[in-house]
């Protein structure tokens, strides 16, 4: 991670789609576009869009760090409710899941913790 900047001006159309079962491991089918990386001297950070197929099931799973996730299209399934563009999910490194996304999603996360790796463990 590099030292995060003080602005930044991105047009994320320009960044490429990733695979997201490489980047966080979780099971094949999403894509990740990272937006933003970079530390300061509290903690490493992340931002990404995450898009997730229809009928994708994000099984049970800890990380070790915290996200906040903004629902921007489709559906999001997260502890009995139904999550609508606009809705929002933080969690940290308690296990939670399981996420559903029946008609396909795509979010916004943002993730931050002292030492960050994106790896999900289930």
């Amino acid at each position: 991670m590099k030292k995060a900047e003080a602005f930044l001006a991105i047009n994320t159309d320009e960044i490429a789609w990733q695979d997201g079962e490489k980047i966080l491991g979780l099971p094949p089918g999403l894509k990740v576009k990272i937006i933003a990386e970079g530390e300061d001297e509290v903690s490493q950070r992340v931002d990404k869009f995450v898009k997730f197929p229809p009928g994708y099931v994000e099984p049970r799973h800890t990380h070790d760090y915290y996200h906040s996730t903004l629902v921007l299209e489709g559906e999001m399934h997260v502890a009995g409710k139904i999550l609508k563009p606009g809705d929002y999910v933080y969690g940290g490194n308690e296990p939670h899941g399981p996420y559903h996304y029946p008609k396909g999603c795509m979010v916004y996360s943002a993730g931050r913790h002292k030492k960050l790796s994106q790896i999900h463990q289930y």
